[in-house]
């Protein structure tokens, strides 16, 4: 019974030792567990060194390695961060800018319709002081010249005998659903 609990003593005196294990990532030592893991997942290999107290150089070789492999990866960090936020910035920026043109285009377009409505104001206007002049030089009398009177009166005579073949072409189309107008008496 004595030699069951010296080997039982003796295992756990060895598991309580502490084991300098180190995970390699491919060339380097892994940082942290989720590297090791992600390097798992991508190429099924991962790498346990242990460390000898005889070997000190090749420890501290490789606490250099993993001190710089911490360093590059916080450098990496944060350069994916500043480029992040710059490509915010960015977009932002497009999205004023595009804010600012759908401005503009309407300004312009208020531009353009007041221009419109002031141009048709303006050109009424016109029109009007034109109609006002065509009424007051109808209103205007007539010069009593001879030269004018007896060119009146031809077309005055025109007038009447129209109106002679209109009556007579009611007349005699009276009867019919449509008149015929070809049919002109002499």
């Amino acid at each position: 019974m004595r030699i069951l609990l010296y080997f039982i003593f003796i295992f756990f005196i060895s598991s309580c030792v502490s084991q300098n294990k180190v995970y390699w990532c491919g060339d380097h030592p892994c940082i942290n567990k989720k590297e090791k893991e992600a390097y798992f997942n991508k190429t099924m290999i991962v790498e346990v060194r242990t460390f000898d107290k005889k070997n000190k150089s090749k420890n501290s070789q490789i606490e250099k390695l993993m001190k710089q492999a911490k360093i590059d990866e916080k450098e990496r960090i944060a350069n994916e961060k500043i480029i992040a936020k710059q490509k915010r910035i960015d977009e932002k920026r497009k999205a004023k800018l595009e804010k600012e043109l759908i401005k503009e285009q309407k300004l312009l377009e208020k531009k353009k319709l007041k221009e419109q409505k002031r141009l048709q104001k303006k050109n009424a206007k016109k029109e009007k002081k034109l109609i006002k002049k065509q009424n007051i030089e109808k209103k205007k009398p007539i010069k009593n010249d001879t030269s004018i009177s007896q060119k009146i009166e031809p077309t005055n005579n025109k007038l009447k005998e129209f109106d002679e073949l209109v009556e007579n072409i009611m007349k005699k189309d009276s009867l019919r659903p449509y008149p015929d107008i070809n049919d002109i008496p002499n």
